[in-house]
């Protein structure tokens, strides 16, 4: 199971209704929605795709095979934004 953990090269926070994040090094910026936002707090501790889907299911009150596929769909865009990595 892939464990993931926020890159340090970001910050963020909450502006009006959405989360906006910026890389410290490169300057680039991403607004983040409720879900990703979400994901980004949970991920405060490294933690894997099932802890977090299982987060998930309980906040968005959805069923847990919609929570785990939209988790790990959520957790490959994130890595390919390179707000995330993956922890060995």
């Amino acid at each position: 199971m892939k464990r993931w953990k926020r890159r340090d090269d970001w910050v963020g926070t909450q502006v009006e209704d959405h989360f906006v994040m910026i890389n410290v090094e490169s300057g680039r910026y991403i607004a983040l929605n409720d879900t990703a936002a979400e994901a980004w707090h949970l991920l405060e501790e490294p933690s894997d795709q099932a802890t977090i889907a299982a987060a998930m299911t309980r906040i968005f009150d959805v069923d847990t095979q919609t929570s785990e596929q939209s988790v790990s769909n959520l957790m490959d865009r994130m890595y390919s934004l390179e707000l995330i990595e993956e922890v060995a």
